[in-house]
Parts: C-alpha cells; sequence; structure tokens
C-alpha cells in the first residue's frame, strides 16, 4: 500500500509498504478520507512528544471496512468514522464515559500508525467504542469532520454553553467555523468570531449567522478595540462564553474584561510558547464569579454526538472543507492548511 510515512521532523516521505493485516479482534479499513488537522501540520515541521518514528500520521478518519474479526453489528463494506483514541476501557474516566482522559490512552496518528495512508489496521480497543456506521450516500470528506467537531463539543461543554449565551470565538479558522456553527445549534443568542484573513472573514459571513470582527492592529491595540466593540455589540451586558481557538492568543486577565459575571473562558487551542505564563486575577475571578476551563480532545460519546450532527445534517459544514487531495499529494493539502489559504483540507482515498 501507499502511505505517508513521517520519518523525523520535516521529512515526510510517500512510499510503497507492506499492507497491514488485521489484528486480532480488530479490523482493518481502507481509508476513505483523512482530513488535516494543525497537529499534523505542525507535527510534519516539528515533531511531537508523543510521536516515536517513523510513523503514518493522520487521525481525523473515514474509512469503509475491508475485514474485522469480531461480532460487533458492522460488516465488510460498510463506511464507518474512526474515533482515534485507543482506550483501555477500564479505568474510572472510561467507565464514566470520560475516555479521552484515560489513564492509558494511545492515539491514531500519534502513537499508532494513522490514517494517511492506503489502508488501516485497527486494534480491538477501537471496535467497541471507536466506530461509527454511517449513513449510505456519506460524504467521506464530511465525515471526517467528526473528530474535530467532537472536540468542538467538549470544548463547548467544558464552557457549559447554552440556549441564550454570548459566544466570543478568537480565532475563525476551521476549528472556530465548527465552533460557531455548534454554538448556533445550541441556541447561542449571540456568535462573534474574531479573525484575521479576509478570505476566512467572507466565508464565515456567507456561511454562518455569527457578527464576524476584523483583528487589525498589535495585539494590545486590538484588545483594547474589541472590548469596546463588544461591549457595543451587547448593549454593555458583554460575552459569556470566550473561546480561544487559534494557539497565538496570549492568555492573560485582559481576557476578563470581555466576560459578563458568571462568565467562562475555554482554553481550547493549545497555547503557543510564551502565551500562558502569566499570573491570574484571582480577586476577579472570585468576585465576578468567572471560570476558566481546559479542553483537550474529545471523548467516544461526543464522537459519536458529531457523526449525528454531521450525518442529520443539523451541522452543515461541508463549505468549511476548501480542498481535497489525493493521498499522492499529500504535501499540497498539508501546505494549504500550513498556509491558512482555505479552511480545512481532507486527503481522500480511492
Amino acid at each position: 500500500m501507499l502511505a505517508a510515512i513521517l520519518k523525523s521532523p520535516g521529512c515526510l516521505e510517500l512510499e510503497e509498504v507492506q499492507d497491514p493485516q488485521c489484528p486480532k479482534g480488530g479490523a482493518l479499513l481502507e481509508v476513505s478520507a483523512c482530513a488535516v488537522c494543525g497537529t499534523d501540520v505542525k507535527m510534519r515541521q516539528m515533531g511531537h512528544k508523543d510521536l516515536a518514528y517513523p510513523r503514518i500520521l493522520g487521525h481525523e478518519i473515514v474509512g469503509r471496512i475491508a475485514e474485522i474479526d469480531r461480532d460487533c453489528g458492522l460488516d465488510k463494506g460498510d463506511l464507518v468514522q474512526v474515533w482515534p483514541g485507543i482506550a483501555c476501557g477500564k479505568c474510572r474516566p472510561c467507565q464514566r464515559e470520560e475516555d479521552n482522559r484515560c489513564q492509558e490512552m494511545k492515539i491514531l496518528g500519534f502513537n499508532q500508525d494513522g490514517g494517511f495512508a492506503e489502508m488501516l489496521a485497527l486494534p480491538w480497543q477501537c471496535i467497541s467504542r471507536g466506530l461509527n456506521l454511517l449513513p449510505k450516500g456519506t460524504d467521506p470528506a464530511l465525515a471526517a469532520l467528526a473528530e474535530p467537531l467532537a472536540c468542538c463539543i467538549n470544548g463547548q461543554e467544558m464552557a457549559a454553553v447554552c440556549r441564550g449565551d454570548r459566544v466570543l470565538i478568537l480565532g475563525g479558522g476551521p476549528i472556530g467555523s465548527l465552533h460557531a456553527l455548534l454554538a448556533e445549534a445550541a441556541g447561542a443568542e449571540k456568535v462573534i468570531v474574531v479573525e484575521q484573513l479576509q478570505s476566512r472573514i467572507l466565508q464565515l459571513k456567507r456561511h454562518t449567522n455569527a457578527d464576524v470582527i476584523s483583528a487589525d492592529g498589535n495585539e494590545a491595540e486590538f484588545l483594547d478595540s474589541l472590548e469596546k466593540t463588544i461591549f457595543s455589540e451587547t448593549e454593555g451586558a458583554r460575552v459569556d462564553v470566550v473561546m480561544l481557538a487559534a494557539p497565538q492568543i496570549h492568555i492573560d486577565s485582559r481576557l476578563f474584561r470581555l466576560l459578563a459575571p458568571g462568565g467562562r473562558i475555554c482554553i481550547f487551542s493549545g497555547p503557543g510558547p510564551g502565551n500562558y505564563s502569566e499570573l491570574m486575577d484571582l480577586r476577579t475571578i472570585h468576585y465576578r464569579e468567572l471560570t476558566i476551563t481546559g479542553s483537550y480532545g474529545c471523548s467516544s460519546r461526543q464522537n459519536r454526538k458529531a457523526v449525528e450532527l454531521l450525518s442529520s445534517g443539523k451541522i452543515k459544514a461541508n463549505w468549511v472543507i476548501t480542498k481535497r487531495a489525493r493521498l499522492e499529494k499529500i504535501n499540497d493539502a498539508l501546505n494549504h492548511s500550513a498556509d491558512r489559504s482555505g479552511m480545512k483540507s481532507v486527503v481522500c482515498g480511492k
């Protein structure tokens, strides 16, 4: 089979390798689509602490079952979306449907080969909670958005986004766009997205009901102007939720000025170097009853919910995909994401 193998940071090579075998109790998939995550781009460039080389990247996976060694209601030929976690199923988080916090968690495309290949072997741990049957006629590329959408579900559950909330999303890329769609579906009273790139601003205005603010000027000046804009947009009430959907945003107590009493900040994107070593104003957190929460990955339950939202059309995210490429052109897909020349890129199979 053909696979894109990361040999070392900066060295991604397409190679013909031996087809994987179906693991005992597991499954073998023909990969139909694997979307590019920002983490894939970073791993191609700089590696990752959890990687052992060589590694086939890709964790936003949809495939067709070629072989399955377990009676689980799925058959050869079924199109499935894959939750990329490999969880033990026994620890306390797993038993509480919080398996993204599994004490022995491994992830496809990180600790085990992922979906940037023609075939993918799934261990037995993936079968019971990690495969989601897709309706006939499903676009595999669209279904590959389920995993990043599930991560957004996790972030919005952690921030308790609910009907009537005013939600501010800092970053209007693929993840910020999915957050906007999800907050709208949750019944948010107002969704505000901040983005720099005009091409993305146009897409957001065309496909969502969000108020989109262009991020101009240096960060200090922009935060001051953003506070005034938010005050005006909400008639002085400010927002209930701030969702950080871009890693370059500096995290400090200035963000508190954007929040209404009882407001929540979700640190969704992993902060970049130098953007997170700040003291917090604990008195403001106390007196205004603010909450700061983190969000990392998604659970298998949230992944199933994302599949349902996309399959049912409750979340219409086709427009988020702005590039499709065959595996032979995987670097085109990775570059499309790295250059931010569009939104989401997807590597498509046969």
